[in-house]
């Protein structure tokens, strides 16, 4: 069963990272690349590789996929960033090897019996809380075909 490691949160809202140009080009919604920018961060950690295609936008208040948006004129559009989709190999094991470099440089409540879906897909299996609020992120366990 494939495993998914969605952020979100303040961070990206508040220093503009959620409308930098960089999430739009076509190589990063394609897959090919996957660094928007050095300074997305959690924390003190390294640059956080995101999968592009998986991302999740929203565009003049439609939620939308990465890869939906190769080739889409979004000029005239409102579109911000609304959940990265973290790059991992697909397994929970690489998610939690992620998370442990994550909580080691911050404080950080964790809900291993979530009751809501802040993703919207799959399965969450567990959600961590930045204590300062700057970032929120879920383990989802896809379906197969997910």
């Amino acid at each position: 069963m494939p495993y998914a490691l969605y952020a979100w949160g303040n961070f990206i809202d508040e220093v503009g990272l959620d409308r930098d140009p960089g999430w739009l080009d076509p190589a990063l919604l394609r897959g090919e690349r996957d660094v928007v920018s050095d300074f997305l961060m959690i924390g003190d950690t390294e640059t956080l590789r995101v999968d592009g295609p998986g991302t999740i936008f929203e565009v003049d208040g439609e939620l939308v996929d990465g890869r939906d948006l190769v080739g889409r004129d979004l000029s005239s559009a409102d579109w911000r960033v609304e959940q990265i989709l973290v790059r991992t190999n697909g397994t929970r094991e690489d998610a939690l090897r992620i998370m442990a470099v994550v909580e080691e440089d911050g404080d950080y409540a964790i809900d291993d019996a979530p009751e809501g879906n802040p993703i919207g897909l799959g399965e969450v299996v567990t959600t961590w809380a930045d204590q300062h609020g700057q970032w929120d992120l879920a383990l989802v366990r896809l379906s197969v075909a997910g």
